[in-house]
């Protein structure tokens, strides 16, 4: 087996961060420029059929990896408790001080009055005076410290943190999932020292000219919002560079079309052209607007040795593709998996009855049922010519997502 590593340039605006299925397909179609059609159809249905091994990830930040986040807190339960223990006790002494600090004031009062009405032990009264106020300002301090402390241990403000972490890097996720393995507390700044990548979407408004496009006049126009995508890291540095994971049979047409893509690559290094340059490709809609254009600048790729994606029971496997799930292979109680069903038409009819299609998404976490079983049989892929007489034979919709080795239980 094969991996690969393909990295992007991100050029202008994203609306859509392309998943795994159109990552499929943008490669099936790069591949006819390198096989014949028969090798294409054969090969797309060996895909369906699971006899041909095909893995591909989702469009991610590069160097980075989607962030199990109920996996985490799933974990984070343990010091989440300990935590609430801490809370009772700051309460507890934020209540104390605030009878102190009502106890002080009061004190003052007493002493500010004295003074004004004795003038033989003024400079006695003044020191005393200084001193309740340096008791109020020491009990100001406790009580913004503890009230801070308090902030940091809330489990809302940490589920709130854990929530803006949308990627991490790579060689961090082992150490963030080991944040839950501790009997001490967490505090927020525990998680604010990783380096993570956060989506922002912004909408910006839009028109289309009904009556021009279909040359009626009357028609009125429509005004629609179109959603722009951003990520951006804890100093606010836009990500421009991403990546997608390919795991594949070597000699089959996607590995073939990336074998190809990759000699241009290293032909346009030498020519020193290639970071101006690159492969450009268009992975979404509003191509024609701008939208949603990368530049191919890298493929990396590497030798995979065949037992090292076969899953034993204690191993969990996080998922960073768009998943069509076998459920027949997963352990579902055992596993923590984020469901998203498309709003789009139904994928396939089953008994004259239109299905539709539901999804594990990027960032959950998947146990398997039975030792040594093979990645490849996670995820399955479903024929998508039956349902839509427009495409061609062996249309399919793809569903064997990515899958990562978690090196924590």
């Amino acid at each position: 087996m094969i991996r690969y590593e393909v990295k992007l340039n991100k050029i202008g605006e994203m609306t859509t961060l392309p998943d795994s299925q159109r990552l499929f397909g943008f490669l099936i179609n790069n591949s006819k420029k390198y096989c014949c059609e028969e090798d294409i159809s054969s090969f797309v249905r060996g895909v369906r059929q699971q006899e041909q091994k095909c893995m591909i990830s989702n469009l991610l930040p590069s160097g980075y990896y989607p962030i199990p986040k109920e996996f985490i807190m799933q974990k984070m339960q343990g010091r989440l408790n300990k935590n609430q223990e801490e809370i009772k006790k700051l309460e507890e002494m934020q209540m104390k001080l605030r009878g102190e600090s009502e106890e002080v004031v009061q004190k003052l009062r007493e002493k500010n009055k004295a003074k004004k009405l004795n003038k033989v032990h003024k400079d006695e009264l003044y020191k005393e005076i200084q001193s309740c106020k340096s008791q109020l300002e020491k009990i100001k301090a406790d009580f913004s410290s503890n009230s801070k402390l308090i902030n940091s241990l809330s489990s809302k403000n940490i589920y709130e943190t854990v929530k803006r972490m949308d990627f991490i890097e790579q060689n961090q996720l082992k150490a963030l999932l080991k944040l839950g393995e501790s009997n001490d507390k967490i505090r927020v700044d525990d998680l604010l020292k990783f380096n993570y990548i956060k989506k922002n979407r912004t909408f910006i408004q839009k028109f289309r000219l009904e009556n021009q496009i279909k040359q009626l006049p009357g028609i009125p126009n429509v005004a629609y919002s179109l959603p722009i995508l951003s990520f951006e890291n804890q100093k606010g540095d836009i990500q421009r560079q991403f990546s997608f994971f390919v795991e594949v049979r070597e000699g089959t047409c996607i590995s073939r079309a990336l074998e190809a893509m990759n000699e241009r690559l290293d032909s346009a290094k030498k020519e020193k052209d290639i970071f101006e340059y690159g492969i450009p490709c268009f992975l979404g809609g509003k191509a024609s607007s701008g939208y949603n254009e990368y530049r191919i600048y890298s493929i990396e790729k590497s030798k995979e040795a065949e037992g090292l994606r076969q899953v034993f029971a204690d191993d969990r496997y996080l998922n960073i593709g768009m998943l069509l799930p076998n459920f027949d292979k997963i352990d579902a109680q055992m596993s923590v998996l984020d469901i998203y069903t498309s709003d789009r038409k139904p994928f396939e009819i089953e008994y004259e009855i239109p299905k539709v299609i539901s999804f594990i998404t990027t960032g959950s976490v998947i146990k398997l049922k039975q030792d040594k079983t093979d990645l490849y049989e996670v995820g399955k892929s479903i024929d998508n010519s039956r349902y839509n007489p427009m495409y061609k034979k062996n249309a399919i919709i793809f569903g064997n997502s990515y899958l990562v080795k978690l090196e924590v239980n």
